[in-house]
């Protein structure tokens, strides 16, 4: 094979030139944010002044540009260049540009690079030099005709009104326009018919080696550009401390550090595909130089490695966080990240970081007792440091704005009440909670706050030491009759809650012995060196009655370990609240504020749910309106009768031939957004709700 740097319209010139995509090929699949992006390239080209723009590789079977040839990769920047150059051209015919160049004449370029001219049949593909597969060649022929004839839920018609809109705004002339796209570089890879293997050469390209990672993309992003001496100073002394400092066995995390530091720094939570285009974006929006945010993801890599390894400057704190990392409640990393660079630049005292740390355990571990959905925390530890900054010049004690932010929450993301805690940690089923839990909640109560520990979570995950049911899982006749005529209920009732279970390193000899024997054999409950034990050695029979004591003595244990805090802070002004629409909230009894669609806030004048509703359908259809047309056209899933293509009773207008169903309860415009969300793929943390606090009204 042979492959050579081209520019990209060259491609298309050639009196003979055929461009076909082969029908085993997908259909052509570029979104608006793919135009979007080349657009601006363009842009960027013509304003800096750039030679060239390099944009991938096409890999083609065919000799020479006199004949046809066979795209076998690359159709999707061919068809997008040809579609800004048909886009281009249409806008001269009608005049709705001009350009200064006498030469650029658009009857021309079409002649040069779009049609073939000895084919006079303008409705056979053979009158056109890129030949798509059916359907997207029927939607491209309708481009060349009137407005009227378009396929308009075809993504070429789509991305094709989207460079006629961006051309019309005009940010470069029609001239810059053509003259960038002639420096629109590509490497054309030509294989030799029947000579080379094009399955093989295509599978190379695309299939082998390991992808990229979102670090990996964010390391030649800010190092490849600089001059070589300085890249490997910058590596030295930036990128490989980070990598060191994000290690786990043997494991880089950079690319989850990096989204927990562009977190708290957004405040919500990108996803982790897109966690170097959010970088890119956010740094050329901050105007940061690459050394700058390099040193500042230094230093948080270094309190990322702290809080990993529970090596903060405080014995105290390390406390908190060994058993945070026992939990592993990754979520909270946004939070505590600005938190350790606001004590250690000496704001606040090792012990207000400590309370701080100790108030987010038993939030996080009393909402995990009481099975309360996690997806709420997200958004809450991405906002929770920089709503705490609110706050800072009306307090004196920054644990009580922590405690005030954590007790104000609701519904989702609710601290659950004393009430609340004691019963789920009697009634839920201990037994069968995830591992890690399980080390982390007998590790609590066996050590509680004893400078004397046993390592229980070592133990346990070495096997040494098992969770034992006093109670065995398999009752025998002693058993039934020592429980009594509602033995079976008893069973029921107690077997996998906590009150029942117990650690010990002697699991296999206890079996289902009575309580006697569990109690008194050789290395029996009498004989445990378990705190876990000690009520037990004071019972002589394990019946309801002991039960019911022993879950009342845990749930005292519990709300001590895990203490609800309190607050005597009052902040002057009331925030209002804001959720994600990936939170589990039905939004029932709420009044509505704002909203803000992919970092773009929007007012609501009447601040109703409707308004926002329409709204975001808008402000999607404008992004891309293909998956919309294709969901009125019947594709509609999870979305059946909430679009159509006609005005009917209890749908609002979004655009014409799209009308949304409006006539519904907040629960169902939430519910339907977020299916709406994902047929488009869009991740539904992009919209943010801001409601009325309750506390306001």
């Amino acid at each position: 094979m042979k492959g050579t740097a081209i520019p990209i319209y060259e491609m298309f010139d050639g009196s003979k030139t055929k461009l076909q995509i082969p029908v085993y090929q997908r259909n052509y699949d570029w979104k608006v944010p793919n135009c979007q992006q080349l657009f601006d390239d363009l842009v960027d080209m013509v304003k800096e002044d750039r030679d060239t723009h390099f944009f991938g590789s096409i890999v083609e079977i065919g000799g020479d540009y006199s004949s046809k040839l066979q795209i076998i990769d690359g159709q999707q920047r061919l068809t997008t260049v040809y579609l800004l150059i048909l886009a281009m051209v249409k806008l001269l015919e009608d005049g709705q540009i001009k350009a200064e160049d006498p030469d650029l004449v658009a009857e021309e370029i079409e002649e040069d690079y779009l049609i073939c001219r000895h084919v006079k049949d303008k409705g056979s593909i053979d009158h056109y030099k890129l030949q798509p597969v059916k359907h997207d060649a029927e939607a491209l022929i309708k481009l060349f005709g009137p407005n009227s004839g378009y396929k308009e839920e075809s993504n070429q018609t789509t991305n094709f009104k989207f460079f006629q809109d961006e051309i019309l705004k005009q940010r470069i002339t029609v001239d810059e326009l053509w003259d960038a796209i002639q420096r629109l570089i590509v490497i054309d890879i030509s294989l030799r018919q029947g000579e080379d293997d094009a399955q093989l050469i295509f599978e190379s390209l695309n299939s082998t080696g390991v992808d990229l990672t979102e670090a990996d993309k964010i390391r030649n992003f800010v190092l490849m550009n600089l001059p070589t001496d300085q890249q490997e100073e910058y590596y030295n002394k930036y990128w490989h401390p980070i990598e060191l400092d994000t290690e786990e066995n043997n494991e880089y995390h950079v690319s989850e550090f990096i989204r927990n530091y562009l977190t708290f720094n957004l405040k919500k939570v990108p996803a982790m595909g897109k966690v170097y285009q959010v970088f890119k974006r956010y740094i050329e929006q901050k105007k940061l130089t690459t050394e700058a945010v390099l040193q500042d993801l230094v230093k948080y890599a270094d309190y990322e490695k702290q809080l990993r390894c529970s090596q903060s400057p405080s014995d105290k704190v390390n406390k908190v966080l060994k058993r945070l990392s026992v939990l592993e409640v990754s979520v909270t990393r946004s939070f505590i990240l600005p938190l350790f660079d606001y004590w250690q630049e000496g704001k606040i005292s090792d012990d207000e970081v400590a309370a701080v740390l100790t108030s987010v355990e038993s939030y996080i571990f009393r909402r995990l007792i009481c099975g309360i959905p996690s997806n709420a925390l997200n958004k809450l530890f991405a906002t929770l440091f920089s709503d705490s900054l609110k706050y800072v010049d009306q307090a004196d004690n920054y644990v009580d704005i922590i405690n005030y932010l954590l007790l104000s929450k609701t519904e989702v993301s609710r601290f659950p009440t004393d009430a609340e805690f004691a019963e789920s940690i009697e009634t839920r089923d201990a037994y069968n909670m995830r591992q890690q839990t399980k080390y982390y909640l007998f590790d609590r109560l066996e050590n509680q706050d004893s400078l004397e520990r046993v390592n229980v979570i070592d133990g346990m995950q070495n096997n040494r030491y098992t969770i034992e049911h006093i109670m065995p899982q398999t009752l025998s006749s002693a058993w039934k009759k020592a429980l009594g005529d509602g033995y079976q209920a008893i069973y029921d009732r107690w077997d996998n809650r906590l009150a029942n279970l117990t650690l010990t390193a002697y699991n296999s000899s206890y079996s289902n012995k009575s309580f006697y024997e569990k109690k008194t054999a050789e290395n029996g409950f009498d004989h445990s060196g378990f705190r876990l034990n000690d009520f037990v050695k004071g019972c002589d029979q394990w019946t309801e009655k002991e039960l019911q004591e022993r879950s009342e003595l845990l749930k005292q244990t519990a709300l001590k370990l895990w203490p609800l805090p309190s607050s005597d802070f009052q902040p002057k002004v009331v925030e209002n609240e804001v959720y994600g629409l990936d939170d589990e909230n039905n939004y029932a009894n709420v009044k509505i504020a704002s909203y803000s669609l992919m970092n773009t806030p929007y007012k609501l004048p009447k601040r109703t749910w409707k308004e926002m509703y329409i709204g975001v359908v808008q402000a999607l259809y404008e992004l891309d309106p293909a998956p919309m047309r294709q969901l009125v056209a019947g594709d509609r899933t999870k979305l059946e009768k909430v679009l159509i293509d006609h005005p009917e009773n209890g749908f609002s207008r979004v655009a014409d031939g799209v009308y949304l169903y409006t006539s519904t309860d907040n629960w169902n415009k939430i519910h339907k957004l977020r299916n709406l969300f994902d047929f488009y793929g869009i991740d539904q943390s992009e919209l943010q709700i801001e409601i009325v606090s309750r506390k306001k009204e």
